[in-house]
């Protein structure tokens, strides 16, 4: 029997896509919340040998062996493979294709930027990033045999921190964005879910992503006379089961 072992935080977009993933196939799993806000949990040693990129989320699959999972895009196609659960792949080709299609569009919406970008104070959010670049490097220097992997991880939270006050950027992001949802309504038009009336990962992930840009404060984007489909559907997927149990959040960090 496979038992899986999800290395999440409730806020956490990519672990919200997981969670969902999980709870529609309908897997029974065990979770440890990583702080990522406080404490910088993904920075600890041993956690950084198992994610080597100091993200969350990670999944660990235990059948008489282990194998660890990263970067949710993966994680979520390797739990739709797994023989036990529900059906999340459609069938046919060219419905692969265009839920390969729906996915990434969806993951390649900078949510992390947009979430820096619009949090309610600026102060807290800038924070958190100076405490993960202060303590990447610290650790860097404690622990040399993975000093390249923290100053990654330092790296990026400096990113974070020149992007998301970059008008130019944030507006790269939301014109993608705008695009990826209109294809998604045109999706729509006359179905229940992304690709007609059978529930696939690509509405785990855009599930998922409208639920934190409703939180960013896009409203326009999920206005019924902007983009009825998108709406009604969003709505649908609030009133799942899966979406209580998944805790997929509205909520900021450290407000």
């Amino acid at each position: 029997m496979t038992s899986l072992m999800l290395y999440h935080h409730p806020l956490s977009v990519c672990s919200m896509k997981v969670r969902l993933a999980l709870e529609e196939k309908g897997l029974a799993w065990s979770g440890r919340v990583i702080d990522i806000i406080r404490k910088q949990e993904q920075l600890d040693p041993w956690y950084l040998k198992l994610n080597p990129q100091g993200v969350i989320p990670t999944v660990e699959i235990r059948n008489g062996t282990t194998k660890v999972l990263t970067d949710s895009a993966y994680i979520i196609r390797s739990i739709a493979s797994l023989s036990e659960g529900n059906n999340l792949i459609p069938s046919g080709e060219s419905n692969c294709q265009l839920m390969d299609k729906l996915i990434n569009l969806a993951d390649g919406i900078d949510l992390q930027i947009l979430s820096y970008s619009r949090h309610p104070s600026m102060e807290k959010s800038e924070k958190i990033l100076n405490s993960r670049i202060t303590k990447a490097l610290l650790m860097a220097d404690k622990y040399p045999e993975l000093k390249d992997n923290y100053i990654f991880c330092a790296d990026r939270s400096e990113n974070s921190k020149v992007f998301r006050v970059d008008s130019k950027h944030i507006e790269k992001v939301e014109q993608y964005a705008l695009e990826a949802i209109s294809f998604s309504e045109k999706q729509l038009e006359g179905n229940q879910f992304l690709l007609g009336n059978v529930y696939t990962l690509a509405d785990v992930i855009w599930t998922v992503v409208l639920s934190r840009l409703d939180l960013l404060g896009y409203s326009k984007w999920l206005d019924k006379d902007n983009f009825p489909e998108i709406s009604s559907y969003y709505l649908r997927m609030q009133h799942r089961k899966s979406y209580t149990l998944a805790q997929i959040q509205n909520e900021w960090w450290d407000k």
